[in-house]
């Protein structure tokens, strides 16, 4: 027996609108690492977002500027373009735009981290102990999306 007949159910005209109208969304991905850019990719693809490379001598405000990201992931201690450095870049572009900060689990980074967040006045930064687990990645990618107005909600 079924229990949720098609003919039963009433749309709200707004979430009709989110599941066919969202904007496509982008993540900007700040790293040199092969490994991290190869295990961001598939979650990225699983939501169908677009996923924006930052490796060393590319200019990261252009690319925020281009692209409109809806967050941006980088590790802190990156060789040419650190978490600081990613930092200061984007609270210049939008200091609300969500951005997820790779540690290593150093203490020492995480305090520099929130010392750098609340000297350059950003509102929305997630610090890591190590690789997030997937959990913790879809929901961040998920929460920065719906705040976005970028991804959809799929029917089941």
């Amino acid at each position: 027996m079924n229990m949720l007949a098609p003919g039963n159910l009433s749309l709200d005209a707004n979430v009709v609108e989110m599941m066919t109208s969202a904007r496509p969304g982008v993540v900007v991905v700040v790293s040199d690492d092969p490994a991290t850019i190869a295990c961001l990719a598939p979650v990225c693809d699983f939501l169908d977002l677009g996923m924006e490379v930052v490796s060393a001598g590319t200019d990261l405000a252009q690319v925020l500027r281009e692209h409109r990201p809806m967050a941006v992931i980088g590790s802190v201690d990156g060789h040419q373009q650190d978490g600081f450095h990613t930092m200061k870049v984007i609270a210049r572009y939008n200091r609300e735009l969500p951005i997820m900060l790779l540690t290593e689990g150093d203490p020492v980074l995480m305090g520099a981290a929130d010392a750098v967040q609340d000297l350059w006045g950003l509102t929305s930064v997630t610090r890591t102990s190590g690789f997030p687990v997937a959990g913790q990645l879809m929901a961040f990618l998920f929460d920065a999306g719906r705040r976005a107005g970028c991804l959809r909600l799929v029917p089941i």
